[in-house]
This record gives C-alpha cells, structure tokens and sequence, in this order.
C-alpha cells in the first residue's frame, strides 16, 4: 500500500473545511491538536479562503502542511479523532502525504482521490498560496488548480487569521 514506516519524517498536506460561522476558530484549535500529537509538526498554514456554493451553505477552507513519523492509517486515524472532539463541525482530509499511495477503503491516501482533489479549487488554492511549488500526482497545484472547475468560488478571506483576533 506504500505505507511508511513510521519512523522517517514525511511531508503530509491536510485540508480543513467547515460550513459554520466559527469555522476560523476550530481550525485554530484543530491545528493546535494536529500540532501536539507526538511525531507530528505543523509546518505550514495557509491563508484561510471564503468558498461559495451554490447547493448549500458557503464554508471556510485552509489547508496545512506537515512533518509526520505517522503512518497514513494512523495519521487518518488523529484526524477523525479531531473532528468527533470538534463534534464533527469540521472536515480535515489527508490529501497527500509524500511517498505514499493507498487505495484501502480506510485508508486512501490521496483523499478523496488525487482526481478528485485537483478539481477543487477550494483545496488546491489554499495549498498553492501555501506552496507555490507543490505538486499532486507529479502535476503542478497551480496547474491543477487553473483548470479546477470551482476556480472562480474561492478566494481568500484573511492571510493572518491562524493569529486570532479580528479581521
């Protein structure tokens, strides 16, 4: 499944979205309790984006970049564990985790799939003004992200809001 050991550091991108007016706040939260998980370090967080839907109600997107010794099952895993201690108001998914490629029903890595994932702008926006440079499945977010469909219903709310305060 290509399942890391455990032991080596790997770089893992998480996407965070939630349809609530507090969303700006579990997000803080949830990243502190990504962040004190031992083995885990948070090593980039985006600017938050405001995203508009069309079926339902608008929601709050970021994306946050991190170096795991978890493996993706377990690193999936914390990641439900936050969002049932955040009463399931928030939404993180594993969208890529480096080296790693899994199609197991409990643990897709990339999530929900690397197909899916580059035609979401809501994800690939925050992730590109994270990292310019990254990639997913070998192509360029910012390719990915000028051919995403939704392009034009995101855009970004604050650049500092993982600061607190207001806006």
């Amino acid at each position: 499944t290509g399942e890391p050991s455990g032991t080596a550091w790997r770089r893992a991108v998480v996407s965070l979205d939630s349809t609530l007016p507090e969303a700006e706040t579990l997000f803080r939260s949830a990243i502190v309790s990504l962040d004190a998980i031992p083995g885990n370090q948070v090593e980039g967080i985006s600017p938050l984006y405001h995203v508009s839907n069309f079926d339902g109600p608008d929601a709050m997107a970021a994306v946050v970049q991190l170096h795991t010794k978890l493996d993706a099952r377990s690193l999936i895993g914390a990641l439900g564990t936050i969002e049932e201690a955040h009463a399931d108001q928030i939404d993180l998914d594993l969208v890529d985790m480096e080296g790693v490629s899994s199609n197991e029903p409990d643990c897709r890595v990339p999530w929900p799939s690397a197909a899916q994932t580059a035609q979401t702008a809501q994800v690939l926006a925050p992730w590109f003004d994270m990292d310019p440079d990254a990639r997913l499945g070998g192509d360029p977010v910012s390719f990915l992200l000028a051919m995403a469909p939704d392009a034009g219903r995101v855009g970004v709310l604050s650049d500092d809001w993982i600061l607190g305060g207001e806006r």
